[in-house]
């Protein structure tokens, strides 16, 4: 099953010069100021909630436990009447709903 599009947007553009003062600010903890603001570092938190989110995601795809080749070949070609469960359409795997 392929990825679906991101959903985010380009968060800054900066090259060069530019992108390496951002790197800077960041190298020496220039953010933890923002810890001082109720609202900023609940979302350094969410941010950092994200982060672990997306190491397990690679790590997950790294340990190779959703890179094995399956044989669909049994799959229905209808989706089932049970919600979750996989089936053959036109060559692209569905989960039903």
């Amino acid at each position: 099953m392929a990825l679906a599009t991101r959903k985010a947007g380009t968060i800054h553009s900066k090259t060069g010069g530019d992108l390496a003062a951002l790197k800077a600010k960041y190298d020496n903890s220039k953010h933890n100021e923002l810890e001082a603001f109720e609202g900023e570092a609940a979302l350094i938190y969410q941010i950092q909630l994200l982060k672990e989110d997306i190491d397990e995601l690679r790590r997950y795809i790294a340990s190779n436990e959703i890179a094995q080749e399956i044989d669909c070949s049994s799959l229905p070609t209808s989706a089932p009447r049970t919600a979750g469960l996989l089936y053959n359409s036109r060559g692209t795997i569905k989960v039903s709903t």
